[in-house]
């Protein structure tokens, strides 16, 4: 285990979860098959306004259907290239992302390469979280579903978005830790060709909270009998693995060797399941994305430029990323 991770372990007070036990777990349930079923979404009206020189906002209606109406809109953040647009990276939030600082830390050097960046703040962080939750202490597994559920939802339809906004330019996905995760299952389930890099995913969210370190946030005695077994076996509904590999062929995933949170073993089973060799970074899951961020980068790059040069387009010479 890489040193941040363990002393994140044991300083973080970590907010428990599940204090009010299961929730509605039967109707996002019901949603998995159809959402992880290859489809076109339809796009969203966004409809972008400048808050800076180089970033634009936008609010529009969720095209989740099962979030409470007081999660309010989706909160879209583009962050536009510096010179001609190349390409758009669209990345959804990681678990507890409140804002956009954390991502912008890991993205904002792209837009030097002529990547322009769509962030979206998720349904139950930050300016969304539900009435009455703490920090990151969702209430119900429920809510956690429907968390996930919207998150490839939202990611979903802004790919749609962009797509139908600018075909021209090629539109990818990329996501670290848990965003992993949903932009796997968002491009495994966009019928179109969407390259992604993945970095640090779960393949499935019970290696992390069922059992290692954060297991130790659920409120076990909240969820009954046989609880760890049940909700493994709830989370395991939605692992990656139940999909075949997302369309395109340029598909990468970071996996990161010295990793506390997410079990190393868990990203290789990702890679596996997509036919490609993972790209190891000697470092832990907080060690990679505070101090390996160059790293990530150059990672979502080369599929980038994988991708263009596929299409024929190359980026041409540009300066490193640093």
């Amino acid at each position: 285990m890489h040193w941040l991770d363990a002393l994140y372990l044991k300083l973080t007070a970590r907010q428990p979860l599940f204090v009010r036990g299961w929730g509605d777990v039967e109707r996002p349930l019901d949603e998995v098959p159809a959402l992880l079923t290859r489809s076109v979404p339809r796009p969203l009206a966004l409809e972008f306004l400048p808050t800076s020189p180089r970033i634009d906002e936008a609010f529009v209606a969720s095209p989740a259907p099962l979030l409470d109406p007081q999660m309010g809109p989706l909160h879209v953040v583009r962050l536009r290239a510096k010179g001609p647009t190349r390409a758009r990276l669209i990345v959804p939030p990681s678990w507890g992302d409140e804002g956009f600082w954390m991502r912008r830390h890991l993205v904002d050097a792209l837009r030097y390469r002529g990547v322009e960046v769509w962030l979206f703040e998720g349904a139950y962080f930050g300016s969304r979280r539900a009435a009455g939750q703490v920090k990151v202490g969702l209430h119900t597994v429920g809510d956690f579903l429907r968390m996930g559920l919207a998150n490839v939802h939202e990611t979903r339809a802004l790919v749609a978005t962009a797509l139908e906004r600018e075909p021209r330019l090629p539109v990818l996905l990329a996501g670290y830790s848990m965003a992993g995760q949903m932009s796997a299952h968002a491009a495994a389930s966009l019928d179109l060709e969407v390259p992604v890099t993945v970095m640090a995913p779960p393949e499935n969210a019970s290696v992390v909270f069922c059992s290692g370190p954060l297991s130790k946030s659920v409120s076990w005695s909240a969820l009954g009998d046989d609880a760890v077994s049940r909700l493994a076996a709830v989370l395991q509904k939605l692992s990656v693995l139940s999909q075949p590999p997302p369309r395109s062929r340029h598909r990468a995933v970071v996996a990161t060797r010295r990793d506390g949170i997410v079990p190393p073993a868990s990203m290789l089973a990702l890679a596996t399941h997509w036919s490609v060799t993972p790209t190891w970074v000697d470092s832990g899951h907080l060690g990679a994305y505070a101090l390996r961020a160059s790293t990530l980068r150059a990672a979502m790059l080369d599929t980038m430029e994988s991708a263009d040069a596929h299409r024929g387009e190359g980026f041409g010479p540009q300066p490193a990323v640093k």
